[in-house]
């Protein structure tokens, strides 16, 4: 996976869905970024933060992500696999 590119993915999280980097600390890449309910590290977004992922992803990669698809936005990583898959490599 391009580095810059998820750069981007992570700075993008930072800036839109205002998360503290302390609370970055100790994630990485694959880590979960939605609150799973259960005792796996997470970020602990919730429906409200996917909707601005969603909004994120847009306006940054010019891609409008279906609905069906947000469940498959689950870390930096699957998000920049999402986007290669169609297309977006930036």
């Amino acid at each position: 996976m391009n580095e810059d590119f998820l750069v981007k993915i992570r700075e993008s999280l930072i800036s839109h869905l205002d998360l503290d980097e302390n609370t970055l600390s100790g994630m990485n890449d694959d880590t979960i970024i939605f609150n799973t309910g259960d005792d796996r590290p997470n970020l602990g977004l919730d429906s409200i933060d996917s909707l601005e992922l969603v909004t994120m992803i847009y306006e940054q990669f010019g891609f409008d992500v279906p609905a069906e698809d947000v469940k498959k936005l689950y870390s930096v990583n699957a998000i920049a696999a999402y986007l290669n898959e169609h297309g977006i490599n930036e």
